[in-house]
C-alpha cells in the first residue's frame, strides 16, 4: 500500500520547434513592427505639430508685446521732441530766445552771435 515514487529522467527528452507557430510568429512580428513604428511616428508627428504650435503662439505674443512696447516708445520719444517740450526744457535750463533775424555761429566752445548775415569766408 505504500507507493514509492520512481525518479522520472527528463533530461534526454527533447521538445521539437512547432514550424507552424514559428512562422506565425514570425508573420506577427513582420506585421507588427512596421505598424508600430508607424503609430510611433505619427504619434511624434502630432506631438511635434502641438509643440510648434505652442512655439508659434508663444513668439506671437512676444511680438505683439515687443511691437506695444516700440509704440510707446516711438510716442515717447515724439512727446519728448515736440516743440513745446524743446523749448520748456530750453527754458528750465536757462536759454533765452534769440531775434528771428540773428545767426549764431558756433566754433569750439564759444558762440558769437550776429544780427547781418556775415559774408562766406568771414569769421
Amino acid at each position: 500500500m505504500y507507493a514509492q515514487k520512481k525518479p522520472i529522467d527528463n533530461v534526454h527528452i527533447v521538445r521539437e520547434r512547432d514550424r507552424q507557430r514559428f512562422r506565425e510568429l514570425l508573420a506577427v512580428l513582420g506585421l507588427g513592427i512596421p505598424i508600430g513604428l508607424f503609430l510611433l511616428l505619427f504619434t511624434w508627428q502630432n506631438l511635434e505639430v502641438i509643440r510648434l504650435g505652442h512655439e508659434a503662439t508663444r513668439l506671437q505674443k512676444i511680438r505683439k508685446d515687443i511691437e506695444s512696447a516700440n509704440k510707446a516708445q516711438q510716442l515717447e520719444l515724439d512727446r519728448l521732441t515736440s516743440l513745446a517740450e524743446v523749448e520748456k526744457k530750453a527754458t528750465t535750463l536757462g536759454f533765452a530766445a534769440t531775434e528771428p533775424k540773428a545767426i549764431v555761429m558756433v566754433n569750439g566752445n564759444a558762440a558769437i552771435a550776429h544780427s547781418s548775415p556775415a559774408p562766406v569766408g568771414a569769421r
